[in-house]
């Protein structure tokens, strides 16, 4: 691309103008070729400072990501390898940090739901109509009593 003086005022514009449902994200422009201005990358999204403390046995809870799944009330699910490893304290502490670092969530509450790896696990490898191939061996959703 020629870049100029009204490259990046013109690149905005064309990005606010194709995509309206977005306005609110941030524009970056990076260069996966030199590596530039990729840290922002990171810096840009909502992250928790500390992590979660260990058990005594030396077990602890990996945080992967979060999704926020509903909006009255918000609804956030966060998945993690062991919901039970995830203690009060610092479920207080993820909530307070959110609270901390998006506005207008001063008064709402949020609904926090602790999923763990096996149940995505689960969800990822069930069999709903079967493998191509297979003869038809899954179960016909939303109606399995229709194999019958």
């Amino acid at each position: 691309v020629d870049k100029n003086t009204k490259t990046y005022s013109d690149s905005v514009k064309y990005f606010r103008q194709e995509l309206p449902q977005v306005r609110w994200a941030p524009i970056l422009f990076i260069s996966a070729a030199t590596g530039q201005r990729v840290g922002k990358i990171y810096f840009e999204g909502f992250y928790f400072v500390e992590p979660p403390p260990a058990r005594r046995n030396g077990a602890q809870a990996k945080i992967y990501y979060c999704n926020q799944v509903s909006v009255r009330p918000p609804t956030i699910v966060v998945f993690c390898n062991d919901p039970k490893l995830v203690n009060d304290n610092y479920r207080r502490y993820m909530d307070r940090k959110f609270r901390e670092s998006l506005d207008g969530f001063e008064a709402t509450p949020i609904r926090w739901i602790f999923r763990g790896r096996r149940a995505r696990e689960m969800m990822r490898n069930r069999s709903m109509n079967g493998d191509p191939g297979d003869g038809g061996s899954g179960v016909s959703f939303p109606f399995p009593h229709a194999d019958q």
